[in-house]
């Protein structure tokens, strides 16, 4: 039998607490122990970083409305900015290194899974990747990711061919990161 990597610990809650855990987790047919455990992992991997970097929540509406008041030109100016400035900030505070490992694994994936501003998908074969971010925003928000994508990984995949690709929904980065072979 494999080793566990799990602990087990004891932990006291609140009673209200407790009683919501039960009735979310019936509703939704997992157990409070899932539960636990998700919101666990959201604290480590997101919200302690988070508060500490000045992350502010606001509905979604609110932010879709932002950008719907400005260009174009501003959009891909703004992800131009956060690719070279922002995000590098971001991915050195939670990870202390800024790197296409960081940006994929890191940035993608969590911002994805924490922050709600898109679905992502992945797919590497033989040194060839895809990245997709799914956002559904529309095509200025697609303008935004695009510009925020293609300046992050420029900046990391130096004599790499980048292919930058957008809808109006998602934006699509493919590049090889397979090492040429040397000439015998």
């Amino acid at each position: 039998m494999p080793a566990s990597n799990s602990v087990t610990r004891t932990i006291r809650i609140e009673k209200d607490v407790d009683e919501f855990l039960r009735k979310f987790a019936d509703q939704e047919g997992i157990s409070v122990n899932f539960l636990v455990n998700k919101a666990i992992r959201r604290l480590v991997e997101w919200d302690v970083f988070a508060e500490k970097f000045g992350m502010v929540a606001m509905p979604a509406s609110m932010l879709h409305k932002m950008m719907e008041s400005i260009s174009d030109e501003e959009a891909e100016e703004l992800g131009t900015w956060v690719g070279k400035n922002l995000l590098p900030e971001f991915l050195t505070f939670w990870f202390k290194e800024v790197s296409l490992q960081t940006v994929v694994m890191g940035y993608s994936r969590l911002t994805a899974r924490y922050a709600k501003a898109f679905e992502y998908e992945e797919k590497s074969k033989e040194g060839r990747w895809t990245i997709i971010l799914k956002h559904g925003g529309g095509a200025r928000w697609s303008i935004y990711y695009n510009a925020l994508l293609r300046t992050a990984l420029e900046g990391l995949l130096k004599g790499t061919e980048l292919h930058m690709e957008k809808t109006d929904d998602q934006v699509i980065a493919r590049f090889s990161l397979n090492k040429p072979t040397s000439p015998s």
